[in-house]
């Protein structure tokens, strides 16, 4: 997959951000892979995800069963949350990445995986954008977890010079953090570990692996500490006892890099 280094996001417009995405460009094969997806991981997430995202997921509506309109998906979301979709073809460089992010702007793959890649999928794809993530951007608390913390890594991320041992630090750990947060992260909800990573509602057999290896306290410096490979099921899992643990984890980053 290509990368992403034209992008001007000072510039961005509403009009720009779904931008070269055509709807009817998916054909039946698109839609029979996403519902074929859809009920897969449906089943996978029984009794495995958490309350807000079963909740985004009513608000998402009945025709979330066939492959979503991001139109009509934006809509729905900037009047809840606030937040949009943006439309990319390619992989976003790091700081672009969380500016957008920082902006309430996600950005989202507009291809359907094949068939070889149901379980999963090492790049992220439409399906797992948007089911795995954007649910849980119609809860309010984790929304603005996500717009924070990705102002605040884009603060100390741009205030670091390029090239340097340092910068590759960082963006490792915070590479990290995301995965063990809202990609492979969980909450406990009743005494019992619910998902809320977009890798793990996204993919049938992330949520099997989840069941086999079970589940850490988080604490952020043995996230930072912790490697992981997107090529791959999660190596680790990291539970959170409610969204305030993220928020106080975006205050040790704060303290920890002087911002």
């Amino acid at each position: 997959m290509s990368r992403i280094t034209d992008l001007d996001i000072d510039s961005i417009k509403d009009s720009d951000l779904l931008k070269g995405f055509d709807y009817n460009n998916y054909d039946e094969g698109d839609r029979e892979r996403w519902k074929t997806l859809l009920d897969g991981v449906m089943q996978a997430q029984d009794g495995v995800s958490c309350k807000s995202y079963t909740k985004g997921m009513a608000s998402l509506g009945e025709n979330f069963s066939d492959i979503p309109n991001l139109e009509e998906l934006n809509h729905k979301l900037e009047r809840q949350t606030g937040w949009k979709v943006m439309a990319v073809n390619g992989i976003l460089p790091c700081e672009d990445f969380y500016k957008l992010l920082s902006r309430k702007i996600f950005p989202s793959a507009t291809f359907v995986r094949d068939w070889h890649s149901q379980a999963f999928t090492g790049y992220p794809d439409l399906f797992h954008d948007v089911v795995g993530h954007l649910p849980l951007f119609f809860d309010k608390d984790f929304s603005h977890f996500v717009s924070n913390s990705s102002d605040i890594i884009y603060q100390i991320l741009k205030q670091t010079p390029n090239g340097t041992a340092e910068k590759e630090q960082l963006i490792q750990n915070f590479s990290r953090y995301g995965w063990f947060t809202w990609e492979a992260g969980l909450l406990i909800e009743n005494g019992e570990a619910k998902a809320y990573g977009g890798a793990i509602l996204s993919s049938s057999g992330e949520t099997e692996n989840l069941k086999s290896r079970g589940y850490d306290k988080f604490d952020l410096q043995e996230v930072f500490n912790q490697s992981y490979t997107d090529k791959e099921f999660s190596c680790r899992y990291f539970a959170i006892d409610s969204y305030d643990d993220l928020f106080a984890s975006l205050d040790t980053i704060k303290t920890q890099y002087n911002l």
